[in-house]
């Protein structure tokens, strides 16, 4: 601080001689008094000027040796507190081995041949670790042979458009496989709809048939009959069903049995006609033919009328879509007298040998059948 206010003053004083100069310029035409007093106090200030760099000098010494005192006061520090932590860790040396020492004299011979026994595996295990870590350093080096060859390989032309060409196979795949999900729903939709109209065909043709049964048979052991299918539930039906199990039954009172071993021959014969004319009532209304080969077979007389009747009305239902031909084979003449009774049939072919014994076939008139019998 001494030198630094010295220096102060002295640059102090050289800006005042410099002012000084300057008045003794300006003032050159003054007295000659004040020329001699300005030089007596400027040889003072140099003077002054000298004795300041001096002292500046000798400060400038004393701070040096002051700097190289604490720097040797610091080395000393140093080398105290690097002894002294030397002396903490050979006392912490000398601690850890009296306590090793504690130790050894503490195991038994039995304890230390254990602990031998453990080391010895443990090296043991140490270096099978070793062998087993070269052994897979070797077997990195093999694959990174074959990753190099099958890079290689992909690079070359056969395989460098695998990419694309995988890309390609899975969106025909991904394709094919939405396609299989929608043909799926599709097949099951269409199965739902053809056993919902499996459903509606067969209600339609038992209407019909218990029509038939009852305007036809003359019996009071069974109201009607009806068709029916194993599952009637077209909707819990499984969508992957292909067949259907039919069974005729017969109800007497809300009470059904299947009409196979229930029923006589006659009411078999007359159940199968009134099936065919049930089935033909629902499904043909564009090719309305139907063919009956000896419908009386095991019918009794009662039933043959009712029958005769029963196709009656049901060619005078059908007459008037003009879209249907009834055929009837039979040897029964007085079922076909019971046929002429409606006014749809004028006439009949009947088969027959002539003299020469060839077959012929000659068209008669019903009225002259009536008449006859």
């Amino acid at each position: 601080r001494t030198v630094s206010h010295a220096l102060n003053s002295l640059t102090n004083d050289v800006e005042n001689a410099r002012t000084i100069e300057k008045q003794l310029s300006n003032s050159r035409g003054s007295d000659g008094t004040d020329l001699t007093n300005l030089t007596k106090r400027m040889a003072e200030c140099e003077a002054e000027y000298e004795g300041l760099k001096k002292q500046k000098r000798s400060l400038e010494e004393q701070l040096q040796q002051i700097k190289k005192e604490l720097n040797s006061s610091d080395l000393q520090k140093r080398d105290l507190q690097d002894c002294l932590q030397l002396r903490k860790l050979e006392k912490e040396l000398e601690e850890i081995s009296d306590e090793m020492k504690e130790c050894k004299k503490k195991l038994s011979s039995e304890e230390l041949v254990s602990a031998r026994s453990v080391a010895a595996k443990i090296q043991s295990n140490i270096e099978e670790m070793g062998r087993q870590k070269a052994a897979q350093v070797a077997r990195n080096g093999a694959r990174a042979e074959q990753i190099s060859r099958f890079t290689g390989e992909l690079n070359s032309d056969l395989y460098k458009d695998a990419d694309t060409t995988a890309h390609n196979q899975k969106i025909k795949w991904f394709v094919g496989e939405e396609a299989t999900k929608d043909l799926d729903m599709y097949i099951v939709a269409y199965e739902r709809a053809i056993m919902r109209f499996h459903s509606d065909k067969m209600e339609e043709i038992n209407k019909s048939l218990r029509d038939l049964w009852v305007s036809t048979y003359r019996g009071g052991d069974i109201d009607y009959i009806e068709i029916r299918t194993d599952d009637d539930d077209p909707e819990s039906a499984s969508s992957r069903k292909k067949t259907c199990h039919y069974r005729v039954v017969m109800v007497k009172g809300g009470i059904s049995i299947d009409m196979r071993q229930h029923s006589s021959a006659g009411q078999r014969v007359l159940a199968a006609l009134l099936i065919r004319l049930a089935l033909a009532e629902t499904f043909c209304d564009n090719c309305g033919i139907i063919t009956l080969d000896e419908p009386t077979t095991n019918l009794d007389r009662d039933n043959c009328q009712s029958l005769a009747f029963c196709l009656s009305n049901f060619i005078k239902h059908r007459h008037r879509s003009g879209k249907f031909q009834l055929i009837v084979i039979t040897h029964d003449e007085e079922f076909v007298e019971m046929l002429g009774r409606s006014e749809y049939i004028d006439y009949y072919y009947k088969v027959l040998k002539d003299s020469a014994q060839h077959s012929a076939i000659i068209k008669k008139s019903v009225a002259g059948l009536s008449e006859r019998m």
